[in-house]
């Protein structure tokens, strides 16, 4: 049933929020995503009844489906048009790497801190992306966002 929640919120709001992301800028699409995508997995991390597991599944699909739609979409834009390709295809090796290896290096924390913790922890991973973000996008992006309101 997550997944099945997962894939019809993600259904429901990709076109929603590609929408947004070209209206309103890569901001203000990208950090409420982060954060739902964050607030998803504090709850699933605490969920003991089905409820509040289906609507982590819920933060979990607007959160994460949306930032990966969002950064794929601005690795292309702020690519030059002759790179396209190649930024596209950097794209899905990082995200591919990322989906090998993630399970096999969380798989490892889990003796550690069980499967609450290690959902908290990529919680706060998740969070401390704002950071990562932010320092190589998200403040070109409010500036440029500043110039074209101005102009």
């Amino acid at each position: 049933m997550f997944f099945l929640f997962y894939s019809v919120v993600l259904l429901i709001s990709r076109p929603i929020t590609g929408k947004l992301l070209d209206k309103k800028g890569d901001n203000f699409v990208t950090y409420p995503a982060i954060i739902s995508f964050a607030i998803g997995l504090v709850m699933l991390s605490q969920a003991y009844n089905s409820f509040i597991l289906l609507l982590s599944s819920v933060f979990i699909a607007i959160g994460y489906g949306t930032m990966q739609s969002c950064f794929q979409a601005i690795a292309v834009k702020e690519s030059p048009e002759h790179r396209v390709g190649l930024a596209t295809s950097t794209f899905f090796i990082c995200m591919d790497t990322g989906v090998g290896l993630g399970p096999f290096l969380l798989g490892s924390i889990i003796p550690m801190l069980g499967f609450r913790g290690m959902y908290l922890t990529l919680a706060l991973v998740i969070l401390l992306s704002i950071v990562l973000y932010y320092s190589l996008h998200g403040r070109k992006a409010a500036i440029k966002k500043t110039y074209s309101h101005a102009s």
